[in-house]
């Protein structure tokens, strides 16, 4: 580790404005200020038997996949907008409390909806359970108010006509396993 200083040294008249300079001139030498050094110490870090710099050893093996053993993950090509259709993403939240197969079975439910209703390409994402950002109070069709602080996230995304989104919104509101939901229409960026 190195230790640089710097020093540099200001006048009045580098920093005063002229007005302020005559004033200062006129005044006896004893009441001029005088320059004071200013100075900078600044540290140089040196990183070369560093993690970043390749210098642990024991590190120099690829790190393990995390697809597993034998398992590879293709980059799929992302599909073309079929004419006449819009590209869209549902996020559900649904009850942190729900089974694994009912899980299962409410997101067949919205998959063949969405098949349906004209949609083409559906993919589903489980991102599991995830704490939420408030607690969400909903009542259920039976009255009862529940409170929930997490919930289990799933994300849609598909093609679809956009009248057929209508339909979609107006089921997942009536559902009582679905904390909430919203669906947007992707855009393309254009760079």
């Amino acid at each position: 580790m190195a230790t640089i200083s710097l020093t540099s040294s200001l006048t009045p008249s580098s920093y005063l404005s002229s007005q302020s300079q005559t004033r200062l001139s006129s005044l006896p030498n004893f009441f001029k200020p005088k320059p004071k050094p200013t100075t900078v110490k600044a540290l140089a870090l040196d990183f070369s038997s560093s993690f970043f710099e390749g210098g642990f050893s024991g590190l120099d093996e690829d790190p393990p996949s995390s697809s597993g053993p034998g398992l590879t993950v293709e980059d799929k090509p992302e599909p073309q907008c079929p004419p006449g259709l819009r590209q869209y993403e549902t996020m559900l939240v649904l009850r942190p409390d729900m089974t694994e197969d009912e899980r299962l079975s409410l997101t067949q439910k919205y998959e063949e909806l969405l098949i349906a209703g004209g949609a083409m390409y559906v993919e589903v994402f489980n991102r599991g359970v995830i704490p939420l950002a408030y607690s969400i109070s909903k009542k259920n069709k039976s009255g009862e108010k529940n409170t929930y602080l997490d919930g289990i996230y799933l994300l849609f995304t598909y093609f679809t006509k956009p009248e057929s989104m209508t339909a979609l919104e107006e089921t997942l509101q009536a559902d009582d396993n679905i904390i909430r939901s919203s669906s947007f229409k992707i855009r393309k960026r254009k760079y």
